[in-house]
């Protein structure tokens, strides 16, 4: 039981490419209140709370259970600023606290269980950071190509590094974004989730879906219509 473990749930108003995706309705309910009732579901915590901005957020939080102690100032909120930023601004208000859970609202698959499993390996392996992975398909960087500048030719992202047939390729994996555990004292330090110290939870693709676009929306939409009531 991660008893001084903060739990939040960071959730802006502002979203360019998909405006108000965490309060869009998702099979029925905001968005967001999947992460709220994902980090119930675990078990694990004595409240959740979420960071916001945003009025109308605060509100639908509120009603569906989470704690919101104050709204975050905008310069906490914007685009550039990482979604940890007024997650560890609540923690310094709070200040009983020793790490953090980051469980943003865009990865409305990830399940209680991948919660419980995740702070289970954090606390068991005495680890600074954890982040939930995904695996990579390998021809996402098997042939990866980029242009270095406008007027250049076409490469190989990776170079000759992995030219190689399928089978003889490492397993790669990719950070999904479903769940971010940290110390804070090591956050502060590194000012990300990937310091020394880091250990990863896999999950399924099916429950690693992040909502950046409408298509991501509509998939989860999809893979939730496909969950037997």
């Amino acid at each position: 039981m991660p008893e001084r473990m903060l739990c939040a749930i960071p959730a802006r108003g502002g979203s360019k490419r998909l405006a108000r995706k965490n309060l869009l309705p998702l099979a029925g309910k905001p968005m967001l209140v999947y992460s709220i009732e994902a980090a119930r579901d675990s078990g694990l915590f004595g409240e959740i709370f979420v960071c916001t901005d945003d009025d109308e957020i605060a509100g639908i939080a509120r009603r569906h259970g989470a704690a919101v102690p104050f709204l975050m100032p905008p310069e906490l909120c914007g685009d550039l600023i990482s979604s940890h930023a007024p997650c560890a601004r609540l923690a310094r208000e709070l200040g009983n606290h020793d790490s953090l859970i980051c469980l943003q609202p865009s990865s409305p698959l990830r399940s209680g269980a991948d919660i419980r499993a995740a702070c289970q390996r954090f606390e068991q392996d005495r680890l600074d950071f954890l982040v939930s992975v995904t695996a990579v398909d390998p021809h996402y960087f098997h042939w990866a190509v980029h242009r270095p500048n406008q007027e250049g030719e076409w490469r190989l992202f990776f170079g000759e590094r992995f030219m190689k047939e399928r089978p003889l390729l490492p397993p790669v994996y990719r950070p999904n974004g479903a769940i971010k555990i940290a110390r804070l004292a090591a956050l502060e330090q590194t000012g990300h989730f990937f310091g020394q110290k880091l250990g990863v939870l896999e999950m399924p693709e099916e429950r690693s879906v992040h909502v950046a676009t409408r298509f991501d929306f509509e998939l989860c939409e999809f893979l939730l219509s496909k969950v037997p009531a």
